[in-house]
């Protein structure tokens, strides 16, 4: 059994958040990120532009005062106002940013595509990213851009060709070999350190 996949598109609204931080430059975090750091959520709004900056005022009581590891932020410690677009599922119109989106999301991240010829561009005119699980057990997650390079492509002056080849229409993908292609693998993805492999199939991720 596979993990279904379905298509999510870009809404006009973002979600807001408040956070502190201490670069691992200026201080160790015992826990497993290994830098201190604290989101609390701010609010909704409606924008056409993401940010992530220092401008929300310093004395507004909302902002997070201390990691979980329990150190204190100091005002000479990073403050961030952070944003993220809000994502909506076209199959259920369930919402969510591209962060918290689970394997078996899939979008166009249009964003990556450049050059001339335009490279990271699908037959379809747009750059696919799904999310796949990053470990062997399925837990985690990992963003592939299909329409990329894949790491060991045999054909690195070649940008007419695809690595993985897509065909169908998102959400009911399947992506193989079948097409102008390199002599790297056989279609499937391989997360890096050793972790989840497998393919994309009639809009399911299927273990190799």
């Amino acid at each position: 059994m596979g993990i279904p996949c379905f298509f999510i598109e870009p809404t006009d609204r973002i979600r807001r958040a408040l956070r502190r931080f201490r670069s691992p430059t200026t201080g160790k975090c015992p826990l497993p990120r290994g830098y201190c750091n604290a989101v609390v959520p701010l609010d909704e709004i409606e924008s056409t532009t993401e940010t992530l900056n220092d401008t929300w005022p310093h004395d507004d009581p909302r902002w997070p005062t201390r990691c979980e590891c329990g150190y204190a932020f100091s005002d000479k410690d990073e403050w961030q106002l952070f944003t993220a677009r809000l994502y909506r599922r076209v199959d259920n119109g369930e919402v969510m940013t591209l962060r918290e989106a689970p394997p078996g999301a899939m979008w166009y991240a249009d964003g990556m595509i450049h050059g001339d010829p335009p490279r990271y561009c699908g037959p379809d005119g747009h750059c696919l990213a799904v999310v796949t699980p990053r470990n062997t057990d399925g837990t985690g997650r990992h963003e592939w851009i299909v329409d990329s390079r894949c790491s060991n492509c045999d054909m690195l002056d070649d940008h007419e060709h695809k690595c993985w080849v897509r065909h169908g229409t998102p959400p009911n993908i399947t992506v193989d070999k079948n097409g102008r292609t390199c002599g790297a693998g056989a279609g499937s993805i391989l997360v890096h350190d050793g972790g989840w492999h497998g393919f994309l199939r009639n809009g399911e991720l299927v273990v190799c």
